[in-house]
């Protein structure tokens, strides 16, 4: 990029309105221009060759709003999981920090000699973290309570969250980071698919393992086929998943997670599983929302609301990071019944609450190549006091490395930052800290006709993708070495 291009990015910095300023200052504040731009120039070397068109970043000083360095900072690219970053922010300020989701079991008669006179229902709240394990306790619960069987229909109301088929459609669909979502969620709505040769083929099987359970799964079927591609193909056949999978590709044996389409009825056949085991008989499971004279019988509640928040950003789930942003979206009044619709009511949450304007998010894990931020509108979200005080304790520390890739150790300096990876595509974003000192900022990249121009069966592993990605990640390094620098 020539320097006249450069200038022009500089002079279109975004007006950044703070809603509760953290200075006097009503706006991030150009250093003195010629300053600005020698920093800029210095900075900008250190970008890869490769990269430096399609790269932006920013560093603002939190305290005054002051921006100290730039590069294209107007860019907007896809953000990928750094967008986590707000959406965790979005969700502790709206739910709170103690928000748990809860999966409840309702009936709708009364508990007579251990039978409920009525219908039971299974009832989800949107909680993307239940496991094998937790659903096993929710049947314990019931039994405690007296319940041993059912004298009319067992139900699942997933109705908590919409239904959606994809977090991205435009991902494969075999992939276990792209699953459905609903208000009745296990295991992060992926399957353990594991095989066996033997000497009369293979032995496939589907389980839905927790640590202590391992109920196996028939809702779902798969199949090996004699073909050398696709590896995986999926289809719904009478209202159930089908997998049939390439006989080539399984070698021995081995296993991997895949996607649950049906989210609803797998919590059903694998709570019917669980509860049988300790003595509750359940019938076949249906669907149906629980009527409001409903009684509930029991329940079993998610960890608060930091916990998930910080456990979303450290592993970088994108099924929780959906389900957090639904609920978040849903508790302010509205009611999404798509993750573009829910977003959009983010980026209106944002503007309001966070002073940015013009933020475009298409979902809330960044699972997509459709969002649009700029870095100047990453580092201006973060820069505000509300995000400061959201991320506080749940943002995961991040590593910084010297020209060897050897940790380095800066004595008062910490970062604690959100990566986020597509193919292509790289961003990292949060805070620099030196002694006393905080800064924001965020570093985006992203090659979109690489993107583009992916084969559909290359889209887990394409060519090309780990060295670049490689070089975006050196270069984040390298910037923030210069930053480190440049604030002593």
């Amino acid at each position: 990029m020539d320097r006249r291009h450069f200038l022009a990015s500089v002079a279109s910095l975004p007006s950044l309105a703070w809603a509760n300023p953290p200075s006097t200052a009503t706006r991030p504040a150009l250093r003195n221009a010629a300053n600005l731009q020698r920093v800029a120039t210095s900075s900008a070397r250190l970008l890869d060759p490769a990269l430096s068109n399609i790269t932006g970043y920013a560093l603002f000083d939190v305290s005054t709003g002051e921006v100290l360095d730039s590069y294209q900072p107007d860019l907007a690219l896809p953000p990928a999981s750094v967008s986590k970053a707000i959406t965790a922010v979005y969700a502790r300020q709206v739910l709170g920090s103690d928000y748990r989701f809860a999966t409840r079991l309702f009936a709708t008669g009364p508990v007579v000699d251990g039978t409920v006179q009525g219908d039971l229902y299974l009832v989800g709240g949107g909680d993307p973290a239940l496991d094998t394990d937790e659903l096993a306790e929710l049947a314990k619960t019931a039994i405690s309570a007296g319940v041993r069987s059912v004298a009319g229909r067992f139900f699942v109301d997933g109705s908590a969250l919409p239904d959606i088929t994809e977090v991205d459609p435009s991902q494969p669909d075999y992939l276990g980071y792209n699953p459905s979502i609903n208000g009745l969620n296990l295991n992060f709505n992926r399957v353990y698919f594991e095989w066996k040769q033997t000497s009369a083929g293979y032995n496939l099987s589907l389980d839905a393992r927790g640590i202590q359970n391992k109920p196996l799964v028939r809702w779902i079927d798969i199949r090996a086929e004699n073909r050398g591609a696709p590896v995986f193909e999926y289809a719904m056949v009478n209202g159930h998943d089908r997998w049939t999978v390439a006989k080539s590709a399984l070698g021995d044996g081995g296993g991997r997670w895949l996607p649950v389409r049906q989210p609803a009825d797998y919590v059903g056949e694998i709570f019917r599983t669980l509860a049988a085991s300790v003595g509750l008989s359940l019938p076949s499971h249906k669907h149906g929302k629980v009527p409001a004279h409903a009684a509930e019988l029991a329940q079993f509640e998610s960890n608060r609301m930091d916990e998930v928040l910080q456990w979303m950003l450290k592993y970088s789930n994108n099924l929780t990071a959906e389900c957090i942003g639904l609920t978040a979206s849903h508790n302010l009044g509205g009611r999404p019944l798509t993750l573009a619709t829910s977003a959009g009511a983010m980026g209106r949450w944002v503007r309001l609450n966070l002073g940015v304007a013009g933020v475009n998010f298409k979902n809330h894990s960044g699972l997509t190549d459709r969002s649009r931020v700029s870095a100047a509108q990453m580092a201006g979200m973060l820069a505000h006091s509300r995000s400061q005080d959201g991320l506080s304790g749940i943002l995961k520390s991040f590593n910084l490395v010297d020209r060897s890739g050897n940790s380095l150790n800066a004595g008062d300096v910490s970062v604690h930052a959100k990566t986020g990876t597509l193919n292509f595509t790289r961003g990292l974003a949060g805070y620099l800290e030196k002694g006393d000192r905080k800064y924001s900022f965020a570093i985006l990249s992203a090659d979109l006709a690489a993107r583009a121009n992916i084969p559909l069966a290359e889209r887990e592993r394409p060519r090309g993708a780990k060295t670049w990605r490689g070089k975006a990640k050196r270069q984040e390094q390298a910037l923030l070495r210069h930053w480190l620098d440049m604030v002593s």
